[in-house]
């Protein structure tokens, strides 16, 4: 049984398991098929064994490679296998054995890997410089490149192969290949089908991007409204709020201790806020605006009242104006138009003269961007 057999038809049976899995690690009972599978389980589960056996085990041809480090003599290199030291050797001798074969060349290299290389140039397997007027020949590409980002740092080398343009009015871009210039018309082509859809129960709109999409929550879906008692929570709350309604998780609210208030808060610091704005009536916010000196208790009272028609503009409100807006750098679009930015267009005038007058130029003003 040790032999596969033949039968009456000829076909031979397989070898039992047995004198398949020959390899046992003799560190433990486990049996491999290859001695290389041995080895990466020896170095893998019995690596300390293997080191306090000085780095290397002596158990047959199962056992871990030794590492062998070959150096050479003269420059200290050192090589794994024998052959790549060799090599290396033939870099130092003087002689060159390995002379070009066509007829009038005179190179000759010291390996035979180099005269390869050499030979190239007589076969027409150069790598020419694609700037127009050089003409130089390399036999490596990466030489060839070299010398175009050395010699020819300032000149395109692709710029008369730019055969694909753009068919777009005022744009007239360039391409070396088709599909960069298809990838780039589908920029000029606006999207007729949406992409996004807000998922927000009873909405279910379509929008082009996700900018879109999330300027549409922001506005749209700041506030959600609690099912247990019909209030609107802003989402970030509303997780808190809605603990607030179960059983296990109450808390006793805190209870404004002045007489005749009955108000009752979940925390102690929005109780504290409490006191100070209603019942010891103070005002720390005041409106920045010159003459006006109006106080207010919350900080969101005393910008909804600045950004409101109360007032329009009264020279030296604010020190920056619209003119010393951040313009765009490096290419970058300049951001679009937003409330903030109308805000200081409508309370920060040009310099060129007072709040105007008229209204119609006042409304032109404020509008452009």
């Amino acid at each position: 049984m040790g032999e596969g057999t033949e039968s009456g038809g000829g076909a031979t049976t397989a070898p039992p398991l047995r004198y398949i899995r020959c390899y046992k690690c003799g560190f433990c009972d486990v049996v491999r098929s290859k001695k290389c599978l041995l080895r990466a389980h020896v170095l893998e589960h019995h690596k300390d064994e293997v080191d306090a056996l000085g780095g290397y085990w002596e158990g047959g041809d199962a056992g871990p490679r030794k590492e062998i480090s070959r150096a050479c003599e003269q420059c200290g290199m050192s090589f794994k296998k024998q052959a790549h030291l060799k090599q290396h050797m033939q870099s130092h001798s003087l002689e060159r054995p390995f002379s070009c074969t066509v007829d009038g060349c005179p190179f000759s290299y010291s390996r035979k890997d180099h005269l390869n290389r050499h030979l190239l140039t007589h076969e027409g397997k150069l790598f020419v410089c694609p700037v127009e007027g050089c003409g130089r020949k390399f036999n490596i590409k990466g030489n060839m490149q070299r010398h175009v980002q050395e010699i020819h740092k300032d000149v395109s080398p692709c710029e008369s192969k730019k055969e694909f343009i753009c068919p777009k009015v005022n744009c007239g871009k360039a391409f070396k290949y088709a599909s960069k210039l298809k990838k780039h018309e589908e920029s000029h082509v606006q999207l007729e089908y949406t992409e996004v859809m807000c998922c927000e129960p009873g909405c279910m709109k379509f929008f082009s991007n996700m900018e879109c999409l999330k300027a549409h929550n922001q506005s749209c879906h700041q506030y959600v409204q609690c099912d247990i008692c019909g209030t609107k929570q802003l989402k970030k709350n509303f997780q808190r709020h809605h603990r607030m309604h179960e059983g296990s998780c109450v808390t006793e609210r805190v209870k404004c201790h002045i007489e005749d208030c009955k108000c009752s808060f979940s925390k102690k610091s929005n109780l504290d806020k409490h006191v100070k704005a209603v019942h010891e009536q103070r005002r720390p916010f005041v409106c920045q605006f010159s003459g006006c000196g109006k106080r207010f208790s919350y900080k969101h009272v005393r910008d909804n009242h600045e950004k409101s028609s109360a007032h329009v503009h009264t020279e030296g409100d604010f020190v920056e104006a619209d003119e010393q807006r951040p313009r765009s750098v490096g290419g970058c679009k300049r951001k679009p138009v937003s409330v903030e930015s109308l805000m200081r267009k409508r309370v920060a005038a040009p310099d060129d003269g007072p709040a105007h007058a008229d209204a119609t130029e006042y409304l032109r003003w404020l509008l452009s961007v």
